[in-house]
């Protein structure tokens, strides 16, 4: 078996995110000089605030969020599918990983071609694997879809259908797996390169970036809708589903920036950038620090007391 090759993604990968109705998750890089981690995996907290959730040695592959478990692959060799349970803090409603801080390794992953994503299925991740095309592969390497082939390819889930939308020199076309095979449907001319495939509110979604602008498209009845335009973010940057479509966009030098889009108007609000929400202290921790910053004031005030007798004596 040959593992995932990853060296040349890492360049040219969008941001890593994925969100659901809890929220939005992202990957962002710490300032370049930095002591610790070299990125954090955040939550986007409140619409101007990011919490961090993980601190990652490297950048991962993908990322995956499925009710109150977020998945990723880590970049090693082979990769490896980590886990992280999540638990609210019923006081403040922001979510930590259990254990707090860390991620749980489950397998290593071992197979032929490039890990492009991770798609929930049936409470189990699926792995987006190119290879000459876009195969889907559950943990134990078993095919769930057949290859389909093509340039610029995304695939995602569309209710309990897969789809995959591949575009070739400026064309877009969404198949539609059906009875095991990848149905072609109606072919559409764009402006620019597909970047990403989310799907929204019963609507796939095509992100298509073109000069220094992106656009939101959205199809229904094989009809092509333009959803929303911005201009494209600094640095690494994605559009990720959840409540609401958020754009995050973050730089290497830790700049994180974020708007919403909204929905269907399309319209955007004004891109705000993030500031660190470092989170709010637990009922037991917050007893912890108040019995022993009493401790510390009594210990300190029996020495005290005891210091001027000490030095009577001394001078004697």
């Amino acid at each position: 078996m040959i593992a995932f090759v990853i060296a040349s993604v890492l360049a040219t990968q969008p941001l890593i995110s994925t969100g659901n109705d809890l929220g939005g998750w992202f990957v962002r890089d710490t300032e370049p000089g930095g002591i610790g981690p070299q990125h954090e995996l955040c939550q986007l907290f409140d619409h101007d605030q990011y919490q961090v959730v993980l601190p990652l040695a490297k950048r991962p592959i993908a990322l995956a969020v499925h009710d109150q478990t977020l998945w990723f692959v880590g970049a090693s060799d082979p990769p490896v599918l980590y886990r992280a349970r999540l638990v609210e803090n019923q006081a403040t409603g922001d979510l930590r990983t259990d254990p707090r801080g860390r991620a749980v390794a489950v397998s290593p992953l071992e197979m032929d071609g490039v890990i492009r994503d991770i798609v929930i299925l049936q409470d189990n991740p699926v792995l987006i694997v190119e290879n000459e095309g876009i195969q889907c592969f559950d943990l134990g390497g078993n095919a769930v879809t057949p290859n389909l082939p093509g340039e610029e390819i995304h695939v995602s889930r569309l209710g309990d259908k897969w789809i995959g939308a591949v575009s070739n020199s400026h064309a877009l076309t969404l198949h539609t797996l059906d009875d095991g095979l990848w149905q072609m449907g109606k072919s559409h001319e764009i402006n620019g390169k597909l970047q990403d495939l989310i799907v929204h509110d019963g609507w796939p979604l095509f992100i298509v970036g073109h000069e220094n602008a992106v656009d939101v498209i959205g199809m229904q009845q094989e009809r092509l809708v333009k959803i929303a335009s911005f201009p494209q973010p600094s640095g690494r940057w994605s559009v990720v589903e959840g409540e609401a479509l958020r754009v995050i966009g973050v730089e290497r030098n830790g700049t994180t920036t974020a708007f919403e889009i909204g929905w269907p108007s399309g319209n955007n609000t004004d891109r705000v950038e993030l500031t660190e929400q470092f989170g709010s202290i637990e009922p037991v921790e917050l007893t912890l620090m108040i019995v022993t910053t009493v401790i510390f004031f009594v210990l300190a005030t029996i020495i005290l007391s005891r210091k001027p007798k000490n030095m009577k004596k001394n001078s004697r």
